[in-house]
């Protein structure tokens, strides 16, 4: 019984002076030190603790003070007590994660491995891919077979909507919706946007790239490519 009564939140020393004060109608410290074999001192504190959890009382005879159990029912409302608290903190608790989950998260991958942890994490994320500036450099610089991360994508039905700049070639594909840009628009790099990730493959030599987890990060692009998609043709 002391395990359970420990597993409600006890202390051991608050469950067996708990416990031994069963044994009375009405007992003092000294008679349950005894029964106990605890020191005096750890007899009341634990004999203090039981009353702040209001599972005893006392009464007072002769200036001597007399400990006895209140109705075990308070057990319950003691844990009830106890599970309103923890009720009362889930709010705050669950801000501050996700607080802590909204910070963004930012890795830098360089060369055609680092570009392949991109694409695997395309993959695993099965969301629509956004991509502004798409470039012919995407294909050159494919650390794996086109027709192979085309077969991972149709598995898992990821489309994407690909904003290419005139005159580049683009990557045709029943997957992929494509619309083009003015030249003028032209950049360096290519920015993909896929559920809470904005990846940005910088054309460099050697292949230099960033992954960014952030929501907010990734619902401002995603505004950002709209626009663009709307003035596209």
């Amino acid at each position: 019984m002391i395990e359970k009564l420990i597993q409600l939140g006890l202390t051991e020393r608050e469950a067996q002076a708990y416990l031994a004060l069963y044994n009375f109608q009405e007992a003092t410290a000294s008679q349950l030190a005894k029964v106990t074999k605890e020191h005096r001192t750890n007899i009341y504190d634990s004999l203090h603790s039981l009353i702040k959890k209001s599972l005893i009382t006392y009464i007072i005879k002769n200036n001597v003070r007399y400990y006895k159990i209140v109705d075990p029912i308070k057990l319950v409302e003691y844990c009830s007590e106890k599970e309103k608290i923890a009720q009362s903190l889930i709010p705050e608790l669950a801000q501050k994660l996700q607080q802590q989950e909204e910070k963004p998260i930012v890795e830098v991958f360089e060369g055609r491995e680092g570009f392949k942890s991109i694409l695997s994490k395309i993959i695993r994320e099965g969301e629509t891919i956004y991509a502004i500036g798409a470039s012919e450099q995407w294909e050159k610089e494919f650390p794996i077979p086109l027709s192979q991360y085309m077969r991972e994508r149709e598995l898992q039905k990821i489309k994407a909507k690909l904003l290419y700049v005139k005159n580049i070639k683009p990557i045709k594909h029943k997957l992929n919706e494509i619309r083009f840009l003015p030249t003028e628009l032209v950049q360096p790099s290519t920015i993909a946007i896929f559920g809470d990730y904005v990846a940005v493959l910088m054309w460099t030599t050697p292949l230099t790239a960033t992954l960014t987890k952030s929501k907010q990060l990734s619902i401002s692009f995603k505004k950002y490519f709209d626009v663009l998609w709307k003035r596209s043709k």
